[in-house]
């Protein structure tokens, strides 16, 4: 076996310049270590004096703790960006047919009906500060450091110069457009190739012909791996257009583009129905990063541990497990939470100036009513009241912990009476579940009504039958009876109750 096929095994499928431009793979007994990065191990810190280095605080934040939980996430994203550019190796001819056809398709139907690759995708959610984004960023930047390749010319791969760009990271738009989300991406490729593809298109309407463009241009560009971040359930789940993303992501998968869902995990719902969604999304993993618990081996043993290392600070005059119970008590079990607190407390001991940084407990209760913690620290309360009561006073909090939790024993004391103000934090949450639950029947109605109206190609992209449609409108029809039924008590109650 040659020396280029040890470091990269895909080579023995034959010669690939995509794969050769990019750092061998990272197997995954080395993937902790790689993904590990110190914020200021190669940095005179202690040079400076203690007030000084508050200008360094936020440079923790390049910091990263290599965990049990992000490890899978990690080892996906290497998965779908190799593996896309394998099934796109521009020295196969028929792929070089292929690509020059999207290249010159006059529409978004004649992009699609071209041949199509059996590409895949991934989803990775988790509350805010949870790390999603984090792991991304930094798995990208691990398996593909330069973004931008610049091929020249090759005759072997059919082109006289190509721009490659890896991979894209776009934010989901906040009003949940298919629109906003296209342009975002033009935004994106004109940042990475110093283009100017957005100017050229930012006033198309018709959204199908825009579709076609990012679709050719993403192609042409031999875009490995999308991501798509920050999908929130207000932005995508609730959206009337969730089902174009989701057939616009089975036609980038189809075109051979890895596509990496990010977000909270309530955004993701209403895909699971769809198997054949969830296989292609299965393939680099569907996985969920939780808040920890304080008996988690990985926040105790691997994330505080190496996270205490972002340091500043000379002296810490606080016993361990006071620490520990503060860290967690104020995190809330998030990375993204911690460091926060992290920054604060350090903020706290280098005000203070000297020739020495201390920090000590008074610095914890400090940086808790700090204005950059304060709202932070309402989040990780209503985390751990979502861990124990599964309620929270964030909507885009869900239920946490339950499938670790054991059930409770049955209990012979006497229910205690609320206080009246807790009586009424029920009764609001109350309503507003039986709200949530109105609004999920609606949207389900109207998507059933959508999935009626799609053409049969894409119905068949997302592996709808006429079998399944009808026992939609089966549902459909029970559910609207049963909401017909409870109008009709009500107004019977309100009836009975008139004088």
């Amino acid at each position: 076996m040659n020396s280029a096929a040890q470091l990269r095994p895909e080579l023995l499928l034959g010669p690939n310049p995509f794969l050769e431009a990019l750092p061998p793979p990272i197997t995954f007994k080395d993937l902790p270590r790689a993904l590990q990065r110190s914020a200021f191990s190669d940095l005179p810190v202690w040079a400076l004096e203690p007030a000084l280095r508050e200008s360094l605080i936020e440079t923790v934040d390049t910091h990263f703790v290599a965990t049990s939980p992000v490890l899978e996430p990690a080892s996906g994203i290497q998965l779908l960006m190799r593996r896309a550019l394998v099934m796109r190796n521009p020295v196969n001819r028929s792929e070089q047919i292929r690509v020059n056809r999207i290249g010159v398709a006059n529409n978004q139907d004649e992009v699609t009906k071209q041949a199509t690759l059996d590409g895949a995708g991934m989803m990775l959610s988790g509350m805010t500060a949870s790390g999603k984004s984090a792991v991304l960023h930094r798995s990208l930047e691990l398996y593909a450091p330069e973004q931008v390749i610049d091929f020249g010319n090759s005759e072997a791969c059919g082109w006289f110069r190509l721009k490659q760009c890896v991979y894209l990271y776009v934010d989901h738009p906040s009003n949940g457009t298919r629109g906003g989300l296209l342009k975002r991406i033009l935004l994106q490729l004109d940042t990475a190739l110093g283009t100017d593809y957005f100017e050229q298109h930012k006033r198309t309407v018709n959204l199908d012909a825009l579709q076609a463009v990012v679709c050719k241009l993403l192609t042409m560009h031999r875009v490995a791996i999308l991501v798509v971040d920050e999908k929130q359930e207000k932005n995508f789940a609730d959206s009337p257009w969730a089902l174009e993303f989701v057939l616009f992501y089975l036609t980038l998968m189809n075109l051979g583009i890895s596509v990496v869902l990010a977000g909270n995990p309530l955004a993701f719902e209403h895909l699971r129905p769809f198997s054949q969604v969830m296989r292609r999304f299965s393939t680099g993993g569907n996985h969920e990063l939780e808040p920890a618990t304080p008996s988690d081996r990985w926040w105790t043993r691997d994330f505080v541990h190496n996270a205490r290392k972002a340091n500043l600070v000379e002296h810490w005059h606080i016993s361990e497990a006071e620490r520990a119970e503060l860290e967690f008590r104020h995190s809330g079990g998030l990375p993204g939470f911690y460091m926060a607190l992290h920054k604060e407390v350090m903020r706290q001991a280098l005000r203070r100036g000297g020739k020495e940084a201390l920090v000590t407990a008074e610095d914890f209760a400090a940086a808790v009513i700090s204005p950059r913690f304060v709202e932070i620290k309402r989040i990780a309360l209503s985390i751990s009241e979502a861990s124990d009561q599964g309620i929270s006073d964030y909507v885009d909090i869900p239920p946490l912990h339950q499938k670790r939790r054991a059930s409770p024993q049955a209990s012979t004391k006497l229910p205690v009476m609320l206080p009246e103000v807790e009586m009424a934090r029920v009764t609001r949450l109350l309503t507003n579940f039986k709200t949530k639950q109105t609004k999920l029947l609606n949207t389900e109605i109207k998507r059933v009504r959508v999935l009626q109206s799609l053409d049969p190609e894409d119905a068949r992209m997302l592996g709808i039958t006429n079998d399944l449609l009808a026992s939609m409108e089966g549902l459909k029809t029970t559910a609207n009876s049963a909401k017909q039924k409870r109008a009709k008590e009500g107004q019977q109650v309100f009836n009975d109750g008139a004088p």
